[in-house]
């Protein structure tokens, strides 16, 4: 099958489920080459197929179904995609059981806030974001120290397993879609919920770096804004206030919370003043 994929990182095994499938890619869409976007642009590069970084337009989607594309897939793409009335099949991941966790980044919110609705969910394709019928689902349990970086983990494992699945009765399951409910719709994360507060508990900080990971979290230290990806901490009485740096040298910072310490080692920190 002809097929343009629409994708960062994440979700880039079903990138290799469908090359290794021998279905032939005919454009891959994806972000310019960085942290996120450096595997599909390798892959590409390594498979001759051409890339683009602009964000689909309808003229572009109508001339890859007129080269015979049958299926659009997009996975973690953050750009809307005119679907055209000619193609066949269009198919969207979305990391959460829809019609539950609706939006762009719904990741963080699963490990802070709703560790009920982690799954995935393969659904058609529309013109109204995470809103198509629903073609296969999977959920995904969390675990208590679940991170932003094993759950992806975990996504990247199953979701090409839930992939193979569709596309071998790809007709079956499309014919018998189900269509969504209400369902919810989460807002994007912002600067506010990806900032510590020091005073809160040690629990509390430990929950929000984790549910960040790779992607990092905000805090101030010492009069300057860090980037922190990587922490470590316990709950211990102490006569500092909170967001204190206890410690500083060329391996770590040590900070007070209102009970207890986190320790971050100095590559995992980066100034953003």
């Amino acid at each position: 099958m002809k097929i343009a994929y629409f994708g960062y990182n994440t979700f880039s095994s079903c990138l290799d489920l469908l090359i290794s499938s021998g279905h032939e890619i005919l454009c891959i869409y994806t972000g310019k080459n960085s942290m996120f976007t450096d595997r599909v642009n390798n892959i590409a590069k390594q498979q001759n197929i051409p890339v683009s970084f602009e964000k689909p337009d309808k003229f572009e989607m109508d001339k890859l179904v007129k080269m015979g594309v049958e299926l659009f897939i997009a996975a973690e793409y953050p750009w809307k995609i005119p679907i055209p009335d000619a193609l066949k099949y269009a198919v969207n991941v979305h990391p959460t059981m829809l019609p539950e966790g609706r939006g762009l980044t719904p990741l963080p919110w699963l490990l802070l806030a709703y560790p009920e609705h982690a799954g995935i969910t393969l659904h058609k394709m529309t013109n109204r974001f995470d809103q198509g019928d629903i073609l296969l689902q999977k959920k995904i349990l969390l675990d208590d120290l679940e991170s932003y970086d094993t759950l992806t983990a975990k996504l990247y494992i199953e979701t090409p397993i839930l992939l193979n699945e569709l596309l071998t009765k790809l007709d079956h399951y499309c014919q018998h879609a189900s269509k969504q409910d209400a369902g919810t719709h989460w807002e994007k994360i912002s600067r506010t919920a990806q900032t510590i507060d020091w005073h809160q508990s040690t629990s509390t900080v430990l929950k929000q770096i984790r549910a960040f990971g790779s992607l990092g979290v905000y805090a101030q230290l010492a009069a300057h804004n860090y980037l922190i990806t990587a922490a470590e901490g316990v709950e211990y009485q102490h006569q500092f206030n909170a967001g204190d740096l206890i410690l500083i040298d060329q391996i770590r910072l040590v900070i007070a919370t209102k009970d207890g310490v986190i320790s971050m080692p100095r590559n995992g920190l980066l100034v953003v003043d």
